[in-house]
């Protein structure tokens, strides 16, 4: 049914929603009003009844106290034939009163006006409606089993002897039927105007409803001609008549999707063009994005016998502009290195290729006979002439030495790495920055690198980052930060550095706004120190496995 529902034409489309809109509106505001209005008529019956009924009970008390009064009196002076006097004066004034009865203290009715008995036939008392005031009690009756409004009250007021004690009571019974029923005749009115209310309703919702769907079928029929005509161009140029122009000349959105559609038309071979390049340029950063993953150490735990250690590395975009890598030096010794070019692309990855180079070059030319601080100056001056200072890079290079139990470092205005005693001795800190300053590599051509060594013990972890994992921001722009890095680091201090590393990068993702699409690389390395020692050996240092062996 649907999908012969989107076959039809849309000017049938148009007028049957307009239609239906119409009429849904129109027939959604008539009830709405036909309902306010029974619910303001229902108010304002069950209003008026209430006043009825507490105007009668405010009666029937007032005048049976008054009454019972004025019957102790007459009972003290056995005027019995004063009070039955009284009793019908009262019912002729009041229509409402329909029976009063003055009962003496032995029981017996003294006077008697009205048929009490015959007043409460048919009808049972609602008990949950009695009341007690003062000394007087007001019962209510009504109608059995329909719980409608009580029609009959009955006040009863006990009367008292000159000494106190009970010398009787009066009882009088009020109709509230007769004003009910003048209620409902004034609520019979109100439904009559009511009803034709919902007529005139009804014969003017009607009109707009018609004049509603001559208006829509006009309107339909002039939105979809143009329509048809910018269709038939569309299937045209689908089956290749690429010079098809729309002739529709008017100022309307139909005019402007006619123009806008020409234009369509005459950008479609540009667009083919540039989408061909696209997908080219598209291929050719996959490929840069494979190579720079080839300058990179494989993504797995590095097992060195003292040492173990493994890296992760997230690129903002398809190439990046972070770098870490390590190699073996004489004497059993670990380079390891950290750098950050600004930015992230194809260029900042151009850098980082650039600064692989020269440090592997760098190694073999000294036959791993390297110092800190003649790495960076070297590598220095080849980011600044590579660079042109339009690039510059954040470098951190640190060398491990396993015999004498010492890592000796330089820095280029790199974060500083953090190096976490398990053992620390009272006095020293838990935490070791490892602090050392530099300007960035690329910017000074002269730039000279200090050199600071520390001791380690088996059990420390050191931990190397860059700047996008720190700095990364949650929800609530608030950044990552160091503090809580300490934290994912501290709470898994006694684990291998794999643990430690996934234990960061898992509390990094529930904080990152994006984890997976990170707005700046994030690099990170972290490495434990173990209990085994290296054999002493002069030989040459061996080269470092190929990426992803």
């Amino acid at each position: 049914m649907f999908k012969a529902l989107e076959s039809l034409p849309i000017r049938v489309k148009l007028m049957a929603t307009t239609i239906a809109l119409l009429t849904f509106t129109v027939g959604l505001y008539g009830v709405m009003n036909v309902r306010d209005l029974r619910r303001v008529h229902d108010e304002s019956r069950t209003e008026q009844q209430s006043i009825i009924l507490q105007g009668v009970t405010a009666d029937a008390l007032n005048v049976t106290t008054a009454l019972s009064s004025t019957a102790t009196i007459f009972l003290a002076n056995s005027a019995y034939a004063d009070l039955k006097a009284l009793a019908g004066q009262l019912r002729q004034g009041d229509e409402r009163l329909v029976f009063v009865r003055v009962v003496d203290g032995d029981g017996k009715a003294v006077a008697a006006e009205g048929d009490a008995a015959g007043a409460q036939a048919g009808l049972s008392a609602q008990t949950e409606r009695a009341q007690t005031r003062g000394a007087a009690k007001l019962e209510f009756f009504g109608k059995a089993g329909t719980g409608a409004e009580p029609t009959l009250i009955v006040a009863t007021v006990p009367l008292q002897g000159p000494g106190g004690e009970a010398a009787g009571r009066v009882e009088a019974g009020w109709s509230v039927a007769q004003m009910l029923e003048r209620n409902a005749a004034i609520a019979a009115r109100v439904e009559e105007r009511k009803n034709r209310s919902v007529v005139n309703a009804l014969f003017v919702g009607g009109l707009i409803v018609l004049l509603g769907v001559v208006l829509s079928i006009l309107q339909s029929l002039r939105i979809s001609r143009p329509l048809r005509q910018l269709t038939d161009s569309v299937e045209r140029i689908a089956h290749g008549e690429l010079k098809e122009r729309a002739r529709i000349s008017t100022n309307d959105e139909i005019g402007v999707l006619a123009r806008n559609f020409n234009y369509m038309a005459e950008r479609i071979g540009v667009l083919l063009t540039e989408t061909k390049e696209k997908a080219t340029l598209e291929k050719e950063l996959e490929v840069a994005r494979v190579i720079q993953e080839s300058l990179l150490p494989p993504s797995r735990l590095i097992d060195k016998g003292y040492f173990q250690f493994q890296g992760y590395f997230k690129s903002a975009s398809i190439c990046g502009g972070d770098w870490w890598s390590f190699s073996d030096l004489v004497e059993d010794k670990l380079l390891v290195l950290i750098g950050d070019v600004t930015g992230h692309g194809v260029s900042s990855a151009m850098i980082t290729a650039a600064a692989k180079s020269c440090c592997d070059t760098l190694r073999h030319v000294t036959e791993g006979e390297l110092t800190c601080t003649f790495l960076l100056e070297e590598l220095n001056k080849t980011i600044y002439e590579a660079a042109n200072r339009k690039f510059v890079m954040t470098f951190f290079a640190t060398i491990i030495d396993p015999r004498n139990r010492t890592l000796t470092f330089s820095n280029a205005g790199h974060n500083f790495p953090l190096l976490f005693r398990a053992h620390a001795q009272e006095g020293e800190p838990a935490v070791v920055p490892l602090v050392t300053r530099g300007n960035r590599l690329g910017d000074v051509m002269e730039s000279r690198f200090l050199e600071r060594t520390v001791p380690f013990e088996p059990g420390d972890v050191i931990v190397w980052y860059t700047d996008g994992l720190t700095e990364g921001m949650s929800k609530n722009g608030e950044e990552y930060g160091e503090k809580r890095m300490r934290r994912s680091i501290t709470a898994t201090l006694e684990k291998g550095p794999d643990a430690i590393l996934e234990r960061i990068l898992r509390d990094a993702e529930a904080q990152f706004v994006n984890f997976a699409r990170p707005e700046d690389d994030i690099t990170l390395v972290v490495g434990k120190f173990t209990e085994n020692r290296v054999s002493v050996s002069r030989t040459k240092p061996q080269p470092p496995p190929a990426p992803g062996a």
